[in-house]
């Protein structure tokens, strides 16, 4: 949008249309965008600076009302003013509009700070950004064009020769031609000849066209074919749409990067999910030989066997075969078949559990992977309202979105461990909402011995435990949240939240834990 043929005739189209015209006021509507406002024979425009280093464009643009409020105005010392000349450096992207009385805006439109300077008399009185910084200090100059060239090596690549003869070339365009003509195997005599072809046409035989790329292209259609999204009669045309196109499209990338990366680590959560419960199936395997254990004991149940913590036994099912068995000391060989008959019904149990959630979890992941999809699919940003409008009821049930009145509503904090949702109680009163609110397989962790927080690790209704280092750092997060802060190491209870009760007329925070595991960790705050 900003390269110097381009400027050129951009310069051109801003001195018909603002020679004359009076200076009203400038302000700015959004962030690094400047906006200026000309009268002129009835006849209201204003002029549009982006100073966004990825979309840098200075065009002229009809009338619309100016913001009301939440704005500043800018160089108001060119109130009234009229233009008297509209100029472009020699060879630089340097752009003035200057005003009567000796006051100058001066555009610098390349780098990664773009901006606008008003300066008199050799010495800027304001600018766009960093006024502070720039009040007082001469305006910036353009660079003087090289006396001498350097030919370039036979090995150097298009891009440096043709910079090397035509330092202004539209550095965009050159990958393009680069492979439509095939410079990589011309020499360098060829390669320049092609390019000053390219810059006469530019120069003579401007086209004014807009790429699939979204970039401008002044050389004709017939010259290098590459495909028009759209042309235009004049260079301000071409930047005005140029820049409206690439300013959408970030606006539709910074809104489809608000949902994405948190549709990828749901995806991610799912697959692991997946893989897990995809190998439950082993445990029927181990359900048949406690089945198998258990037969076995039952079989020498009559016997007045004494034992430690495992018995040598006569498999019945095979005579000439003995089995080395684990048991529990204390309960005869009856119970300890009786308990590996237990472990086998909760082993299918846990299998046949595991297949209906791996059926479950990979409809959540079609529909999730299916939403991710489709807004990747999307191409404009008035497409993301209809599409978030269209899919907000999945994107709350899949956890993407979380609305900002439930958020104000929770009385604990709601953070993130490593993709995991986590909650921390403020208070004795948050502490009890917290662990009501809390799923019954959401992971519950609290300081040993001390008063604290409660945590809870968000399971999303799946029964295993997060992952170790998961466990660890919410536990050193809840270790943090309690009296046992400044500790070398605390101790943390880690239960499901199943295993925690609240017993009757007990004070806001008390609980009783049924069943716990508990972690040595070293305190550490949750990064904000």
């Amino acid at each position: 949008m900003n390269n110097y043929y381009v400027l050129i005739y951009l310069t051109e189209a801003l001195k018909a249309k603002c020679t004359g015209a009076h200076y009203e006021f400038s302000t700015s509507p959004h962030k690094n965008v400047w906006e200026a406002y000309f009268h002129q024979n009835g006849d209201r425009f204003r002029i549009v600076f982006s100073t966004h280093p990825e979309e840098t464009a200075l065009f002229a643009d009809s009338y619309r009302p100016p913001k009301k409020s939440n704005t500043i105005r800018f160089f108001e010392q060119l109130t009234d003013l009229r233009v008297e000349e509209v100029s472009l450096a020699n060879m630089d992207r340097f752009l003035t509009i200057r005003f009567e009385d000796g006051y100058e805006l001066l555009f610098k439109l390349f780098g990664n700070a773009p901006n606008v300077f008003l300066h008199r008399g050799g010495t800027v009185l304001d600018a766009f950004k960093s006024p502070d910084r720039l009040r007082g200090t001469k305006p910036p100059t353009p660079r003087k064009p090289s006396k001498s060239k350097r030919i370039p090596s036979a090995e150097a690549s298009p891009k440096k020769i043709i910079t090397s003869f035509y330092p202004t070339f539209p550095r965009h365009l050159i990958p393009g031609l680069t492979d439509h003509f095939g410079l990589e195997s011309m020499s360098v005599d060829e390669v320049e000849r092609i390019a000053g072809t390219l810059v006469n046409e530019m120069q003579a035989n401007p086209e004014f066209r807009i790429l699939e790329s979204g970039e401008i292209c002044l050389i004709p259609e017939q010259v290098y074919p590459a495909a028009t999204v759209k042309g235009f009669d004049d260079a301000n045309q071409a930047v005005k749409f140029a820049y409206y196109k690439t300013s959408r499209e970030r606006r539709l990338e910074r809104r489809r990067q608000s949902l994405l990366p948190k549709m990828k680590n749901i995806i991610q959560k799912y697959k692991s999910a997946i893989k897990h419960l995809e190998n439950a199936d082993k445990g029927l395997a181990r359900a048949d030989e406690y089945e198998r254990f258990g037969h076995i004991l039952m079989a020498h149940a009559h016997e007045n066997n004494e034992h430690t913590d495992s018995v040598e036994l006569q498999n019945p099912y095979h005579p000439d075969e003995t089995v080395t068995i684990s048991v529990k000391p204390k309960l005869s060989l009856a119970e300890n078949a009786e308990h590996y008959y237990e472990k086998a019904a909760k082993s299918r149990r846990n299998v046949e559990e595991s297949r209906k959630r791996l059926s479950q979890t990979r409809k959540e992941l079609q529909i999730i992977e299916q939403l991710a999809h489709s807004l990747s699919e999307l191409n404009h940003v008035y497409e993301f309202e209809d599409w978030y409008s269209e899919n907000e009821k999945q994107l709350k049930e899949t956890g993407v979105l979380k609305t900002e009145q439930t958020e104000k509503r929770r009385p604990y904090r709601v953070r993130e461990i490593d993709g995991h949702e986590v909650w921390i109680g403020r208070n004795a009163k948050s502490n009890d909402e917290l662990t009501t609110d809390a799923h019954k397989e959401d992971v519950w962790m609290h300081a040993r011995g001390v008063g604290g927080s409660h945590l809870v690790v968000r399971m999303n209704n799946q029964k295993e435990m997060p992952p170790k280092h998961v466990l660890l750092k919410a536990a050193a997060v809840a270790a943090w949240n309690s009296k046992a802060r400044g500790s070398d190491l605390a101790p943390v209870i880690i239960t499901k939240r199943k295993y925690v009760t609240k017993p009757k007329g007990a004070p806001a925070g008390t609980v009783r834990v049924m069943r716990e595991s508990v972690e040595m960790v070293k305190p550490q705050k949750l990064p904000s």
